[in-house]
């Protein structure tokens, strides 16, 4: 009797178990599914990222920086944040995007994004009213109002 085709059968077999293994293994050896890194974009020096928790705080930046603000908004009910920011600031994105697990359907809400640069030192507002366009505004509308100081750069910085 020959052996080979046993051993053959055998080969093929631990092939097929590996590949298949691969395909079904846990993330066990993955860092990034057990939380040892972050799943979001690290923010960079001079980049400064705020939510509705600062409503109403006095931050501080230099000139030429970067402030990213997030805002729930639920547009699919009408609801839009309307805002609003002095000169020395400099809106250069404003994107809303949907939660990731709800889509766009009709009642499932989102967030609102801006990145603004800080282009004039001095004290500067940013503030937005969340709201309905067509309806007037009645003093009860949830607000966000944030006062961003810009310090000039010293000389000879990056």
């Amino acid at each position: 009797m020959n052996p080979l085709p046993a051993i053959v059968n055998i080969g093929v077999v631990c092939l097929i178990s590996v590949a298949f293994a691969g395909c079904l293994g846990s993330n066990q050896g993955n860092p990034e599914s057990q939380g040892a890194f972050p799943t979001e974009t690290p923010v960079q020096v001079g980049h400064l990222v705020v939510n509705e928790q600062q409503n109403t705080a006095t931050i501080y930046v230099n000139q030429t920086d970067t402030i990213t603000l997030k805002l729930p908004e639920n547009p699919t009910t009408g609801y839009e944040w309307n805002l609003t920011t002095t000169p020395g600031l400099r809106v250069t994105n404003d994107t809303y995007m949907p939660s990731p697990t709800s889509g766009k359907m009709v009642g499932s809400g989102g967030t609102h994004i801006w990145d603004m640069t800080a282009v004039s030192p001095g004290e500067q507002k940013i503030q937005g009213i969340y709201k309905r366009s067509w309806e007037p505004v009645s003093g009860n509308e949830t607000t966000f109002t944030m006062t961003v100081v810009v310090e000039q750069k010293p000389a000879g910085s990056h």
